[in-house]
């Protein structure tokens, strides 16, 4: 007794389901891609440390040049604004690098996982107070900074590297 007779229309027709099905099939056999990792990104204290070391650094550099009529003043004022800028330009590439890695968590300053904006600067008494807290702050950065260069990975290393290294340069400097 011979087969079910196959049409030319009915094996295309079915050749056409499977190629629209397919897909949809074997979707459901990959498996979950993995999500966030759910603890702090070990890249967000620096990130926030630099933001706070910014405001600092503007505080001071605005407080020495209004007593700049003091030699030191105008030296402090002079590698306080370089080091404002250098914080800064620290903080925006590590947020960079946290958006990167985690596109929804950090998403934009006005999300609720944004985080919170840096402390305003101490009240600055004197040059010399001013001094020490700078020395202070950016010794904290590099040291921060250097336990985590050797539990992180490649770029981001490298990234907390440099920051090490820029800290260093400015606590070499600072008059």
């Amino acid at each position: 007794m011979p087969g079910p007779r196959h049409s030319r229309r009915r094996m295309l027709g079915a050749g056409a389901a499977l190629l629209v099905a397919g897909p949809t099939v074997l979707a459901g056999c990959t498996g979950p891609t993995p999500a966030a990792p759910e603890e702090p990104d070990p890249l967000e204290q620096p990130a926030r440390r630099a933001e706070s070391d910014s405001v600092l650094a503007q505080a001071v550099a605005q407080a020495a040049t209004e007593i700049a009529n003091q030699v030191d003043g105008q030296a402090l004022a002079t590698v306080a604004t370089a080091l404002a800028a250098d914080r800064m330009a620290h903080a925006i590439t590590l947020r960079t690098e946290l958006r990167r890695v985690r596109p929804t968590t950090v998403s934009s300053s006005i999300a609720p996982s944004a985080p919170p904006p840096p402390e305003p600067p101490p009240a600055i008494a004197d040059l010399a107070s001013a001094r020490a807290a700078l020395l202070q702050a950016v010794h904290s950065a590099q040291d921060e900074a250097s336990q985590l260069v050797v539990t992180l990975p490649g770029y981001r290393a490298a990234l907390l590297a440099s920051v090490a290294a820029c800290c260093a340069s400015h606590a070499a400097v600072l008059p």
